[in-house]
């Protein structure tokens, strides 16, 4: 049990790691991302700032003169136009003609950045540019405090991306920058597949360790069910066998011979230890064909009082400890194969004459449902079965609480009793239902499809 638990916390930890580690690559593909995401930006921006101040020199044109001036448009087109190179001094160059454009607009013309119009030009070339993204852009002083922004929302908060500032004059009084308002958003759709791709690896590692965990937990319960069965098995079956052994021993030596009943009753002793070793036997085969479907049923109808009554008599004799039946058969017969019906009945009355106190009482009940199916019930006043134990009390080789008492000296058994129970009647198409209070009662109740029987009288 220890290293079932040292077990539990390895898979625990091994979670966590896998978890750790997920959330490591994780942060670190979203700042590369984020990174990503921001130089875009800051690129986009400046383009985006000069389109704009190109949009206002149009609109003044036109205003001023009725038409736009081609030839001078035209000339700052090829001047403003550049390669990408790699180096400081063309990025220094372009910065300065934005600046020296942008303030000689203003003081000159008396024209300021449009920020609205600058908001369309900047989403719709973030949007041809594969980011689609809700943007806005102010106007800043030097200390980056807000002097006109394009949307009322709070610039300062946590969760927007902003661009380098822009200067829009040479005294560094002005500096226009755009904003990402949705960064998260953005990103997040960019990282679909990485997202998609920790989420099935992390489903796989889950699985992985927790079926190998349920398998390492099933062994081990096999292990302790092995551990019970040969226990049960050599309790159950040591004291048959040495009652032949003794028994023969003792008839070896003729001593009996001048006492026939006494010889006689030794010979009814081995013969039922034999037949009850017999009858263990037979169980663990039926249980085996049972599995493999090879159990061929001969169905009749079956007398269910005249069956009940052979064999209450016969643990009424054996039994150490008196027995009281009640009936309450209202339907006389159920149409199954005699034999393993028979069978199962008797487990069922030799676990209620097992786990019950000094005084036994066994009620037998049949009825006849709305449906046509018969329902027979076996009730007795034991020890119950506990609501924990109840899920799993049909498995095989399971006796759960009964087998901390077989250890103390209580009632033996294999723990095949209930599971073939369970086995003959669902073979049959039936169900076994059990309804039991810890140290009350216990009921189990077979019930038999609907097959055509005659009513007969009771």
């Amino acid at each position: 049990m220890k290293e079932i638990r040292h077990l539990r916390w390895i898979a625990l930890i091994a979670l966590l790691a896998i978890a750790e580690l997920q959330y490591v690559w994780l942060a670190n593909s979203y700042r590369l991302a984020e990174e990503s995401l921001r130089m875009k930006a800051d690129e986009v921006f400046r383009d985006a700032s000069l389109e704009e101040m190109f949009h206002r020199m149009e609109s003044y044109k036109k205003e001023r003169f009725g038409k736009a001036d081609t030839t001078f448009s035209l000339k700052f087109e090829v001047d403003t136009t550049y390669a990408e190179v790699d180096g400081g001094a063309n990025r220094w160059l372009m910065a300065n003609i934005h600046t020296a454009m942008q303030d000689y607009i203003y003081t000159e013309i008396h024209l300021d950045v449009s920020l609205p119009v600058l908001d369309s030009i900047y989403a719709h070339m973030l949007d041809s540019a594969g980011i689609r993204a809700e943007v806005a852009s102010c106007i800043t002083d030097s200390t980056g405090r807000v002097l006109r922004s394009s949307v009322g929302k709070e610039l300062h908060r946590e969760g927007i991306l902003k661009t380098d500032s822009l200067m829009l004059d040479f005294d560094e009084a002005r500096f226009v920058q755009g904003i990402i308002t949705n960064p998260y958003w953005v990103i997040a759709r960019r990282m679909t597949l990485v997202l998609i791709a920790t989420v099935l690896i992390i489903a796989v590692a889950v699985v992985c360790v927790v079926w190998q965990v349920r398998i390492i937990l099933r062994q081990d319960k096999v292990a302790k069910l092995r551990e019970d069965f040969s226990y049960a098995m050599i309790h159950d079956m040591k004291t048959p066998l040495s009652s032949i052994v003794m028994g023969t021993r003792i008839l070896e030596t003729g001593r009996l011979d001048s006492q026939p009943e006494k010889r006689a009753q030794y010979f009814r002793i081995l013969r039922e230890e034999g037949e009850h070793l017999i009858s263990l036997t037979n169980k663990v085969l039926t249980l085996a064909k049972l599995e493999h479907r090879q159990l061929r049923l001969d169905k009749t109808e079956c007398l269910l009082r005249p069956m009940l009554e052979d064999l209450a008599a016969k643990y009424q004799a054996k039994a150490e400890k008196p027995i009281r039946y009640v009936w309450k058969l209202d339907a006389p017969a159920v149409y199954a194969d005699e034999e393993f019906l028979r069978e199962a009945l008797s487990n069922l009355i030799d676990n209620a004459v097992k786990y019950s106190g000094s005084e036994v009482e066994i009620t037998f009940a049949s009825a006849k449902r709305a449906d046509g199916s018969i329902a027979v019930s076996v009730r007795d006043n034991g020890f119950g079965i506990p609501l924990k134990d109840q899920a799993k009390i049909f498995e095989k080789y399971e006796r759960a609480s009964a087998a901390s008492r077989s250890r103390g000296g209580g009632a033996p058994g294999f723990g095949l009793g209930l599971n073939y129970v369970l086995r003959i009647v669902e073979a049959h198409g039936g169900t076994v239902k059990l309804e039991s209070i810890e140290g009350e009662y216990s009921e189990f109740t077979l019930v038999f499809p609907n097959t055509v029987v005659k009513e007969l009288s009771s």
